[in-house]
């Protein structure tokens, strides 16, 4: 079985993809003008949903996703005993019927991101509203806006040593993620700072997934099966001797002479 991307093969896995002006990535060649879609989100603190602090049933639900890529849920396995390469952060960003899941999965030791994506919350089960498998890629969401990091690697660069790291930010519109904007920080310059490139004008399209019931563990404590008890019977209280008092004898006194 093929393990998540390792630590060590990160930097051929994405020099061949990723490059200084991203990856994947649609563009109009022009940068956007006029003001950016605005997100309708809820502006209340996202409190932590029970799922995000429950990584056995949080794995589960992703390996019963089919909108997730075959070799991530294949991989989705604990790294030692039940810590699993992934971790949930919850926020507002899609005003769905509860706070959102922001979910990244990641090599296991290293933390190198392998995928990206976010799970909205309808009618109390969670539906995949956005993907990134392009590694290594870590999503967060910031303000109520999405965002997704990529770190660019050249051919010889060390993993803890990136040429640079693009970011992209999403703003939900209608049903779904839009761009609104990218930047690109070069980390080999010697004052390194976020330029902006193009943004993508069309709204991402959305995974092909279904609402997934979070199947977490029921908090009432399964009730203990005893074994069938019976009790011995009570012992009678009649004596069982032959009848004569106690201290009786042949009728002859105790100590008498000869």
């Amino acid at each position: 079985m093929r393990r998540i991307a390792p630590i060590a093969t990160a930097g051929a896995l994405v020099c061949a993809c990723l490059v200084a002006a991203g990856c994947g990535t649609t563009t109009t060649g022009a940068r956007r003008e006029g003001p950016a879609p605005v997100a309708t989100v809820k502006k209340t603190p996202a409190a932590t949903p029970a799922i995000a602090a429950n990584p056995a049933a949080l794995a589960g639900m992703l390996r019963r996703d089919t909108s997730v890529s075959a070799d991530v849920r294949e991989d989705l396995t604990p790294c030692v005993g039940d810590d699993y390469p992934m971790d949930a952060t919850p926020g507002w960003l899609t005003s769905g019927d509860g706070p959102d899941l922001v979910v990244n999965v990641t090599t296991c030791g290293d933390g190198l991101g392998v995928a990206a994506y976010v799970y909205r919350m309808i009618n109390g089960k969670y539906q995949n509203v956005f993907t990134d498998e392009r590694p290594p890629v870590y999503g967060a969401a910031d303000g109520g806006r999405l965002q997704i990091i990529h770190e660019v690697y050249k051919t010889d660069d060390p993993v803890s040593y990136p040429t640079g790291q693009e970011q992209i930010t999403y703003a939900w519109e209608g049903n779904r993620f839009k761009e609104v904007a990218r930047s690109f920080s070069d980390f080999t310059s010697k004052t390194p700072s976020a330029s902006p490139e193009p943004t993508s004008t069309e709204p991402l399209p959305q995974p092909s997934s279904t609402p997934l019931d979070p199947d977490l563990p029921s908090d009432t404590p399964t009730p203990r099966t005893l074994p069938h008890y019976s009790p011995s019977p009570r012992p009678d209280p009649t004596p069982t001797g032959s009848g004569t008092p106690s201290g009786t004898g042949s009728g002859t006194p105790s100590g008498a002479a000869r």
